[in-house]
């Protein structure tokens, strides 16, 4: 009985531990599961999900002028991300997303709570 009794209990930890982990992207890694409310997650994807404008400008870029003149013709061309986006983990002030509708993903670099520069994936 004493047997069965740990055998049963070390597949339920087992099994629990499978429901605890976190989905992994072959693109962008590790996909964050929990998003704080003002975090460079929650920041980029929110700016990833509006059209690009002025006014998008003014919300999230580091500096406007400079970053506008770098990054219009990218975020003007892909702005918004359709509905579905996810999001990999924080990593040196930076998150990566990818749209799992066509693939496209972005490297948002932030600096100071603001983005400060963005890459594109090939």
């Amino acid at each position: 009985m004493g047997k069965h009794l740990s055998v049963f209990i070390a597949l339920l930890f087992l099994s629990l531990s499978l429901f605890s982990s976190v989905p992994v992207s072959e693109t962008i890694g590790r996909v964050a599961v929990e998003i704080d409310d003002g975090s460079i997650t929650a920041i980029a994807l929110e700016a990833a999900s509006k059209e690009y404008t002025e006014s998008w400008l003014d919300e999230y870029a580091a500096d406007k002028i400079s970053f506008g003149e770098a990054y219009s013709p990218l975020l003007s061309s892909l702005l918004p991300l359709s509905g579905n986006i996810i999001a990999g983990e924080e990593k040196n002030n930076a998150v990566t997303i990818m749209e799992m509708e066509d693939g496209t993903v972005l490297t948002f670099i932030f600096r100071g709570g603001r983005i400060a520069a963005i890459s594109q994936a090939p």
